[in-house]
This record gives structure tokens, C-alpha cells and sequence, in this order.
């Protein structure tokens, strides 16, 4: 069954890589065709080896992730 294009849209992919389901990642895909239900249709190709977690529209810049600030130096002992 084929899926009706609606529009065209850019959109940022939030994922953990299948092989490395720890480390939280994005991407911007440019262009994704829209179906007429409103979804955007990701091609199979960008699922490969991926966790999808969330789509957003537009461009999204990821400025802090889990554990980016964590310190991971040691306490010292007074």
C-alpha cells in the first residue's frame, strides 16, 4: 500500500543506536514526506540500527543530554 504525500518537512529524530542503547542521539532528516494523517514517513534506512524515541518538527539542537554534567571525578576526603 502506497502512502499518500501531503507535504514535505524537516525533522529532528531523537534515538539510542541498537548497538549502543546508552548513548541518546539526533539527527535532522531535510524534506521527509508528510502522510494524510499528518506523519511524518522516515525511511527504512534511517531506522536501521536505531531506537526511535521521539520525532520533532523543525531543527531541535540538543544542548545537554543525561549525564552531561555529571562529574565524574572523585570526592575528595577532607
Amino acid at each position: 500500500m502506497k502512502t499518500q504525500s501531503v507535504g514535505l518537512s524537516d525533522v529532528t529524530v531523537l534515538f539510542y543506536p541498537s548497538d549502543n542503547p546508552y548513548q541518546l542521539q539526533s539527527m535532522l532528516l531535510k524534506d521527509q514526506v508528510v502522510n494524510c494523517q499528518g506523519r511524518v514517513v522516515i525511511p527504512s534506512k534511517h531506522k536501521q540500527g536505531k531506537i526511535i524515541v521521539a520525532v520533532i518538527a523543525g531543527q531541535a539542537d540538543l544542548l545537554n543530554l543525561l549525564g552531561d554534567r555529571f562529574d565524574v571525578s572523585p570526592l575528595s576526603v577532607a
